[in-house]
């Protein structure tokens, strides 16, 4: 995979599987990929994504809904907020 020493060992007290997944994490961010890598824009998500367009800001479209509710009720809570009498 990465063509460091040592990669087909596992390190002491991992898997394989575990080894595996560290190599390619390490490929992943040290090659030309890592420039596309994101964090999910919408509100509470924690995860990240290859940008694959170059207007995706979301991991997934739920999140993406997510986030466009979220726009829509600052929306209209701050407009009835104004529309409050006396305000």
């Amino acid at each position: 995979m990465g063509g460091g020493q040592g990669e087909d060992l596992p390190a002491e007290g991992t898997t394989g599987l575990e080894s595996a997944t560290r190599w390619a994490a390490i490929d992943f961010l040290s090659g030309p990929q890592r420039e596309q890598l994101r964090s999910c824009n919408a509100p509470r998500c924690v995860r990240y994504f290859v940008k694959s367009h170059g207007r995706q800001e979301w991991c997934k479209p739920s999140c993406g809904n997510r986030a466009r509710a979220a726009r829509r009720y600052q929306r209209h809570s701050a407009t009835a907020a104004r529309d409050l009498p006396g305000t």
